[in-house]
């Protein structure tokens, strides 16, 4: 097999981007999210056979008390600091987003 080239090809005028988002959630919302996003960078079904349209990669980092040691990319103080901001920006409530978006009410569990 031959060793990929770590030279770009003339003809391709892409770039490596990076997009950092900071969120403060819960583990279920980042999963979901990384849906949301994945689908939107490939424009096909999550699971479609072949490529992608676009060649992406994406990984999440943080978590839980527990994960927050450095090997996941946010140590205690990053940690802190984005609890800190993030937690001041109002979040709409779920109806509200439901509204907004055109979508039916969701049922609320019940205890």
């Amino acid at each position: 097999m031959p060793e990929p080239s770590l030279q770009q090809p003339a003809h391709d005028s892409r770039q490596p981007f990076r997009i950092v988002v900071d969120v403060l959630a819960t583990p279920e919302q980042v999963h979901a999210l990384q849906e949301v996003i994945g689908q939107a960078l490939c424009a096909a079904p999550a699971e479609h056979p072949g490529a992608c349209r676009t060649a992406w990669s994406m990984a999440h980092v943080g978590g839980g008390a527990d994960g927050l040691d450095g090997s996941y990319g946010l140590d205690q103080e990053e940690a802190a600091f984005l609890r800190e901001h993030l937690a001041q920006v109002p979040v709409w409530p779920r109806a509200e987003v439901d509204r907004s978006l055109g979508l039916p009410p969701t049922p609320h569990p019940h205890p």
